[in-house]
């Protein structure tokens, strides 16, 4: 008697890759009307880094997804909050987001 493990399928895989890209892509086009100035400029060419990823399967590629996702909420609340203290927090999280988009990167390249 043997044991059958099912995985996800490629189309599944690709099908949850390309849904959480467009999820992504959506809260960072609020956070690119949220922000001004130069942090505008530099979400813009985060939001549009994220925009034209190209869905994967790897596994390392979902995952750098799922935090690019956790921080463009985070962003999102920063830029809410305004003030210097929140404009501050919104450029950590900034680099932190590029550092995620080069690590997704090196998956899919």
């Amino acid at each position: 008697m043997g044991f059958c493990f099912s995985s996800p399928d490629k189309k599944e895989l690709l099908a949850d890759s390309r849904e959480m890209v467009e999820s992504n892509a959506r809260v960072l086009s609020v956070c690119v009307e949220l922000a001004e100035g130069d942090l505008q400029n530099a979400v813009a060419k985060v939001y549009d880094a994220v925009r034209y990823m190209v869905p994967s399967a790897s596994a390392g590629a979902m995952q750098a997804d799922k935090k690019l996702g956790a921080l463009a909420g985070d962003l999102k609340i920063a830029l809410s909050k305004g003030k210097e203290r929140g404009l501050l927090q919104a450029e950590d999280i900034l680099k932190d987001m590029n550092t995620a988009i080069a690590e997704r990167n090196s998956y899919t390249n």
